[in-house]
Formats: structure tokens, sequence, C-alpha cells
């Protein structure tokens, strides 16, 4: 059926906006924990030494990504098969659930080692359930969208992910400026998680409320949905599936170190207060919000390429100038370098999202997508701040983190330099081809 430009406006915005409600509540959820860490370590982990405590919290957030590749591959074939919204309703419910419970858990005071292994399988459960998100909400928003503007209604996962980032930064923030650290470890830092129940119940109806991708949509009409998405990515979209994962470690391991790990690193390493360093984080990560739907529409006019390429080079330039700032005592100043350090960041995650479902055919651009995006993950963010607190430890300096930003940089660029271009491509070329008549 053809579509108005209106029409096509219309469908677009509204999908754009369910990636980016669900997508919020995802990474709210998600972020909740590792900005808790500090508090969490000696509730659940025990030690004589408080940096080795932060250490196996953060362990259970790198449990949580281990899981994201599992999570992918079951909603991403789910989603190619059975279409993306009805998937998308599952991933935020069981995310939901498990962020829940996790704010119910008893210590280990209470229960002793099952605390920290109970713990950890939830952690696994949201992982799983995250696992699933990303392909949906990115397929969903980019397939929706006016062939031209792409870039600009794709950028609403980016929108979603900053938004879900600060709220949780702000919720913990608010708390732990309202009570003492003894009402904190007692009973506040359960509120976050238990936060989650009515975002849940809201991401859910919205969701309701928005019908499958055209694509999907012409796809399903036209022929079969593919059977064995997961073969078809592995045996046909090899490279493309390369590219999202080196594209993800990058970014993701550069947005890690300028966001949530700063949080360990202001007041874990450099001694900042914790209540301050959480506003840091809601200011550092509210900012890029201009940014990236601007980014979104340059590359819509640009190219993603540039754009993408751009966020690289501005992390290699600004890495290691921000974290030395950062570590010169004074609050302020880290807040500038932060903010500074997140322009990139801002200017990246406006157009990854939308290149990622640019690489793949629409009958498998859901399992493509995850696939690739959590392999990534797993390298990038779910080792970040392991990575970076572990050379903290290691080195003594607590410089090394920038290097470890710069490095995935220089990654990130090595992948972009072999990529086609695709913001002109057509994603319907493939939807009136029958499956047995694709190459």
């Amino acid at each position: 059926m053809t579509q108005t430009p209106e029409d096509a406006t219309r469908i677009g915005r509204r999908a754009s906006l369910a990636a980016a409600v669900g997508t919020a509540i995802e990474y709210y959820d998600f972020a909740v924990y590792g900005y808790l860490a500090v508090v969490l370590a000696p509730l659940f982990f025990p030690s004589q030494d408080g940096l080795i405590g932060v250490l196996s919290t953060l362990a259970v957030v790198a449990s949580g990504f281990l899981a994201r590749p599992l999570g992918g591959l079951f909603f991403g074939r789910l989603g190619d098969r059975k279409g993306r919204r009805a998937v998308l309703m599952a991933t935020v419910t069981v995310m939901g659930i498990a962020t829940v419970l996790t704010g119910l858990l008893p210590t280990y005071a209470t229960i002793g080692v099952f605390a920290p292994i109970l713990l950890t399988l939830l952690r696994i459960l949201q992982g799983f359930s995250a696992g699933g998100e990303i392909g949906g909400a990115a397929s969903l928003s980019t397939e929706s969208a006016p062939s031209k503007r792409r870039g600009l209604f794709g950028s609403a996962t980016s929108v979603g992910i900053s938004l879900g980032l600060a709220g949780a930064a702000a919720v913990v923030g608010t708390l732990t400026s309202l009570t003492s650290p003894e009402q904190m470890a007692s009973w506040g830092w359960r509120v976050p998680f238990l936060i989650a129940g009515p975002l849940l119940v809201g991401a859910v109806l919205y969701r309701m409320r928005v019908e499958d991708s055209p694509l999907f949509q012409e796809l399903v009409e036209h022929s079969e949905p593919t059977k064995a998405p997961i073969s078809e990515v592995v045996r046909e979209h090899k490279a493309a599936t390369a590219r999202v994962v080196g594209i993800a470690y990058a970014t993701m391991t550069t947005g890690g170190l300028s966001s949530v790990y700063l949080l360990v690193h202001l007041s874990a390493v450099l001694g900042y207060s914790l209540s301050g360093a959480l506003w840091l984080i809601v200011l550092i990560v509210l900012m890029p919000l201009g940014l990236i739907p601007w980014a979104g529409s340059l590359s819509d006019r640009f190219g993603r390429r540039r754009v993408l390429a751009a966020g690289l080079v501005g992390f290699l330039i600004l890495g290691v100038p921000c974290f030395w700032v950062m570590q010169q005592g004074s609050l302020p100043l880290a807040i500038l370098a932060a903010l500074v350090l997140n322009i990139p960041f801002g200017i990246q995650q406006g157009v990854v999202y939308t290149q990622y479902s640019e690489l793949f055919p629409t009958r498998v651009r859901y399992t493509g997508v995850s696939l690739g995006f959590n392999i990534g993950g797993v390298i990038g963010s779910g080792l970040v701040s392991v990575i970076a607190t572990s050379l903290v430890a290691a080195t003594g300096n607590s410089l090394s983190p920038s290097w470890y930003l710069v490095f995935a940089a220089i990654v990130g660029l090595l992948v972009v330099a072999t990529m086609r271009e695709t913001s002109r491509s057509d994603l319907s070329s493939d939807v009136h081809t029958p499956a047995d008549q694709k190459a």
C-alpha cells in the first residue's frame, strides 16, 4: 500500500517514540545497578579491600553483558519471524520483572553466599532481555522512518538510552542526597530497582499502541519470513556482522568510559562525593540529547561514515586531556572535562544504530543487529568498567583508563574505513523478493 509523505512521517514518529520509550526503560533498569555498584559492593561482596569489593560488583555487571548475545539470538530470531512489536514488549517486560526482583533481594548478611548468587542470576536475566532490545528498537525505528530521514528517526534509540541512563543517575543521586549512608545501605538502594515496576507498565501500554514496521509487514505479505535467521546471518552476512561487532565495541567502550564508568572513577578512584558524581552523570548523559538528533540528521545529509568517524576522532583527541583535567582535584573542572568528552559521544550515538540497521536486509535485520551489537557489547561495555578499574589498580595511574579509550577509538576508525556508505540504500529493495530467490 502506497503511503503519503504525511503517513510515512506519522508512522515513523510513532515508531521512533516507541523505540525511545522502551529503550529508556531498559537502560534505566540496566544502569541502576552500575550506578549503585559502590553501595552494593559491601552488601553483597563483603571485603576488607574496598576496591576489590567494587571489582566483584562490577564483575556482576559483566555477567549481564555476557548474557546479551544469547538474548540477542533468542529475541532476534523471534523478531525476524514474528515481528518487531511483540518481541519488544517481551524484552521490556522481562527486564522490568528482573529489576524489581533485584530490589527485593536479601543481602549477604541475611542469606550469605546465596545473595551474590541470586544477584548474579537476576543480572544475567536482565542481560538476556537487554540483548533483544537494541536490535528490535533500531530495526523498528529505522524501518518505519521516511527513506531520506532514517538517520534522524533512527537516532531515537540513542535518545532513549541517554534518557534511561540519566533517569537512573537522577533517581540514585536524589536518594543519596536525601538519605544517610546508613539509610542508603539499609533500604535506600532498593528504591531505584522498585521504581521499575510502574515504568514497566507504562512502556508496555505504549508499545501496544504501535504497529509493526511497514517494511516487515511488506515482507510478510510478499514472502515467508526466514525460518533460520541465525544461520542466514552467519552464512551470508559475516562481514556486516563483524563490522557491527567492531563498531559496537568501539562506541560502547568510548561511551562507557565517558559516562557510566565515570561514576566509579570519580567516586571510588578520585575520591569525589558519590552524590556529586551522580549529578555529574545526569549532566553528562543529558548533554548529548541535543547532539544526537542533530548528528542523525547530519548523517542523512553527509553520510553515516563521516559522522561516525567524526565522533571517534573526537574521542581520540580529547580522551587523555579530559581524564587529566578530571584528576586535578576540582569537581567543577571534572564536570567541564566530562561534558567536553561527551560531545563526541553524542555525535557517534546519533548515527550508530541507524548504521547497524542499514547493514542488513529486512528479513534478518533484527537478528543481525542483535548478534553483532551484543558480541561487541560483551567486549565493550560489558568489560569496560572492570578493565578500567583493573588498569588503575595495576598501574596506580588514574589516567590509565584514557589509554583504553584511545585504543577503542582507533579500533572503531579502522572498522569505519572498511565500510560502504549506506545512507542512500533502499531498504525496501529486498522485501518483494521470495526467500528462495535471494542470493
